[in-house]
């Protein structure tokens, strides 16, 4: 993949920064690369860059499928695949130096508030789960909680995408998707 331009970039976290998921870096990066590749298109037929995606829809167009392939796989995860999957994000939560804690969430990995972070009334942090059929959720560590999709690769580097992205809504450094006024 070529290296997104800088303004591609940063229109792509605008729209991203706009939605109540998280979004890991390597999907910003690809949903530019997409919205670069949109815009070379634009100018081979004669348009000019600004002017081809003057109301923002080819950038629109490039975050949502990029975004897209990151929900539900198209075959089901076997429980080998959920357990390596899972291990590899509770080992990339422990190397950011965080807590890994019991949860009552199905299938999760729970995460312990750090000092001076946020906290979220009685929930005892957050917990980042992935079942058969979707892609990476982060929840309140709590037994009955909402849930965020994580748009990162289902994958041992994707575990480690989220792991940092949690670290970032633990220390208040990351929008948190379970505030209203984000």
């Amino acid at each position: 993949m070529t290296t997104p331009s800088t303004d591609s970039h940063a229109r792509i976290r605008r729209i991203y920064d706009g939605h109540a998921g998280l979004y890991a870096p390597s999907v910003v990066d690809e949903a530019a690369a997409l919205l670069d590749a949109y815009l070379a298109t634009a100018e081979q037929h004669g348009l000019d860059r600004k002017a081809a995606d003057d109301e923002g829809w080819l950038a629109l167009a490039a975050s949502e499928a990029v975004s897209g392939k990151y929900g539900r796989p198209a075959t089901e995860r076997t429980a080998a695949e959920l357990n390596k999957l899972s291990t590899a994000l509770s080992n990339a939560l422990t190397a950011e130096d965080l807590e890994v804690v019991p949860t009552p969430v199905r299938m999760g990995v729970g995460v312990a508030p750090v000092p001076g972070g946020p906290t979220w009334g009685m929930a005892g942090g957050l917990a980042v789960a992935l079942y058969s059929d979707s892609g990476w959720q982060l929840m309140l560590n709590a037994a009955r909680t909402p849930s965020h999709s994580i748009c990162a690769p289902v994958t041992e580097a994707g575990a480690v995408e989220v792991a940092r992205l949690v670290h970032g809504v633990l220390r208040g450094d990351v929008a948190d998707p379970f505030r209203r006024n984000r």
